[in-house]
């Protein structure tokens, strides 16, 4: 109880490491379990076979707008990523990526969904560790 009258006396961390170590963005995202865009290429590559440069492609293909929005479904899950930058990540700009995220999902789009998510969590596993609650 001390320490906590301490630290909120004076401002000084209770663990003895300076507060800015312990909310950089590394320890944010591992504390968070989040993942990077080229992670969910990665997850979108097994399920799909499409890679991140083919889906970068120009193209308006039912089958290629459905692995965008797979990609953009999974990304807004998975990261922090705002529209801008899934739009900088995908060639598109801000205002289709919106799109992909609220248009109606295909029942193919959301079975792989679902294994995206499965496969999110043992990316998750690989990268982070188990979780820690």
């Amino acid at each position: 109880m001390e320490n906590v009258l301490q630290f909120l006396k004076f401002g000084k961390p209770l663990s003895g490491k300076p507060t800015q170590a312990m909310t950089t963005p590394n320890h944010w995202k591992r504390y968070c379990r989040e993942l990077d865009v080229l992670h969910i290429d990665e997850i979108v590559t097994k399920l799909t076979g499409y890679n991140i440069r083919q889906i970068r492609k120009d193209g308006r293909k039912k089958s290629m707008l459905e692995v965008r929005q797979l990609f953009v479904l999974l990304a807004r899950e998975h990261t922090t990523c705002s529209y801008p930058n899934l739009g900088m990540a995908l060639n598109r700009d801000h205002s289709t990526i919106m799109q992909l995220d609220k248009r109606r999902r295909s029942a193919e789009v959301e079975m792989m969904l679902k294994a995206g998510h499965v496969l999110a969590e043992e990316i998750k596993e690989r990268v982070f560790g188990p979780p820690v609650f």
